[in-house]
């Protein structure tokens, strides 16, 4: 709506008395002349009065009256113009440089503003903004900017404009234009449509804003975003980005992503719930946190499962990265199920024998190590057997060394369902063998020992058509003291194997380290 008119406005009332000024200087000069010649006309008039009233008046005096009204005003309107004329110029001088200061900023930002009033059908662009659209300020086509919108994006643009039109209210869209000459920009319309008592449009104002170079940028971007999703997803290795907050919603995943947690490729990423990958979701909040507090986490393994339940071993690194103003965190994975299994397979064939399955000798002696700290640590018993296969020697050369093998493997079998879990079984020689027993003084060590003499004397081979059997020999020795060393026990236990041996074998003897505590002897039948 027009504003409407100050009702006090003292610049205003100064300018247009000062118009007046010469006007009511000549009235003031002729009421002066006037006011002369009265005394003169009417200085011999005689004044008569009858019944107490004037019978005539004099014109001299209400002549010189008006005249000194008039020069009364005219000393008002000499005050008034010094008064308010300064004020007006200095009023007109900031005006004009507020205008030359929108001009430049309309200018530095590319922004030109435009006014359409409904009922006079006037129409305002501002220089700017003809520039902008390579427009004349003489045309009169920059009334219909319409006809300057790009075909393709007429329809667009018309129902943006038209909803506001309907309702009031602002409206922004980013089209393109082609300026005269089949120049082609792409421009920000931004406007405000004012609606009346009647709900009609009545005034429309607004800005239009080059923003091609922007544009140009925005479509570079983008096209860089691009080839970089191409080259994420043609990318091997699964790869996510994280958003850093408490439930890590995934912001993008490429497709090694996809295949590796099985997940159907049409699923949004917000219906990805990346917990539900882990066999443990803390563990993959405690990744998060170090990935923020270190700035990075490298290669973690960790044990994953994919939307089948299948569980698979992962590692998983991550970096701290702004993701489009985001906070978030790369991460990278890999299935490292088959290098963990190679991994443990040559750890076994690094630590265990190949025929049995047991500890071989190096692993074995780094184990009873390991536990005879823990049982000085704890204070807790250590006991330890040593095994040897009597007459074997003789076996593989009557049988062969293939059956001799066969000699070996069984025995390893049936030592170990003999032992308990936590007890440890290794091959430290051809035929002899060692078994650590966890938290077992000498009395439960006899008592294992000699189960599995007897269990594998009753052990049968088909030896040449003919059943045969054979036996062990067995020495064992516990932990004496804090200082004992794992050399002194296994010593004592040798001393015990060896005195078996001489008592005719297939026997078990504790040694203590002064003499054979115990003596079992079973002949062969």
């Amino acid at each position: 709506m027009p504003r409407a008119p100050d009702q006090c406005n003292p610049p205003r009332l100064a300018s247009s008395l000062l118009r007046w000024t010469p006007v009511l200087a000549s009235a003031g000069l002729w009421a002066s002349l006037g006011l002369s010649s009265g005394y003169a006309s009417y200085e011999n008039i005689e004044i008569l009065y009858e019944q107490g009233s004037v019978e005539s008046a004099l014109p001299g005096a209400w002549v010189w009256l008006a005249g000194c009204l008039l020069s009364g005003l005219l000393v008002v309107l000499v005050l008034l113009q010094r008064r308010y004329g300064r004020r007006i110029e200095q009023l007109q001088e900031q005006l004009e440089r507020s205008f030359h200061r929108l001009q430049e900023a309309q200018f530095i930002a590319r922004i030109g503003s435009w006014d359409r009033n409904f009922e006079t059908g006037e129409t305002f662009w501002s220089e700017e903004a003809c520039k902008l659209l390579g427009l004349e300020q003489a045309r009169t086509d920059r009334k219909h900017y319409e006809r300057l919108i790009h075909p393709d994006d007429v329809e667009r643009v018309t129902e943006i404009i038209a909803a506001a039109y309907y309702q009031g209210g602002t409206y922004q869209c980013d089209h393109r234009v082609i300026c005269p000459g089949g120049v082609e920009k792409y421009i920000r319309l931004s406007g405000q449509v004012f609606m009346g008592d009647d709900k009609t449009p009545v005034r429309e104002t607004g800005t239009v804003q080059d923003i091609t170079q922007q544009h140009q940028a925005d479509t570079a971007i983008q096209r860089s975003e691009q080839r970089l999703r191409a080259i994420l997803d043609a990318t091997p290795y699964p790869i996510l980005i994280l958003e850093n907050t408490d439930h890590l919603p995934v912001l993008y995943a490429n497709r090694a992503t996809y295949a590796l947690f099985h997940i159907d490729p049409g699923l949004a990423l917000d219906d990805i719930h990346l917990q539900d990958g882990w066999v443990d979701a803390t563990e993959l909040t405690a990744f998060a946190q170090g990935v923020v507090q270190q700035g990075s986490v490298l290669a973690r393994e960790t044990l994953l499962k994919d939307a089948d339940g299948r569980h698979f071993w992962g590692e998983i690194s991550g970096n701290m990265l702004d993701y489009s103003g985001v906070d978030a965190v790369f991460v990278t994975l890999a299935d490292i199920s088959e290098q963990r299994r190679i991994r443990a397979e040559m750890e076994r064939l690094a630590t265990t024998d190949t025929l049995t399955g047991a500890l071989n000798r190096r692993s074995f002696l780094d184990a009873v190590q390991r536990e005879l700290r823990r049982s000085v640590r704890y204070r807790h018993p250590f006991a330890l057997i040593l095994l040897d296969i009597d007459h074997f020697k003789r076996i593989n050369d009557r049988y062969g060394h293939a059956f001799g093998d066969e000699v070996i493997r069984r025995f390893c079998e049936v030592a170990r369902t003999c032992l308990r879990e936590e007890d440890l079984l290794g091959r430290i020689g051809g035929e002899e063998f060692a078994a650590v027993l966890v938290s077992s003084e000498e009395g439960g060590g006899y008592l294992v020992a000699e189960r599995i003499r007897k269990r594998w004397q009753e052990e049968a081979f088909d030896c040449q058509g003919a059943r045969s059997n054979f036996t062990v020999s067995v020495g064992v020795a516990q932990l004496l003291s804090d200082q004992d060393s794992v050399e002194a026990v296994m010593e004592r236990a040798d001393r015990g194997l060896y005195d078996a041996k001489r008592a005719g074998r297939n026997c078990v003897i504790v040694y203590n380290g002064e003499r054979p505590l115990e003596l079992r002897q079973q002949r062969p039948q």
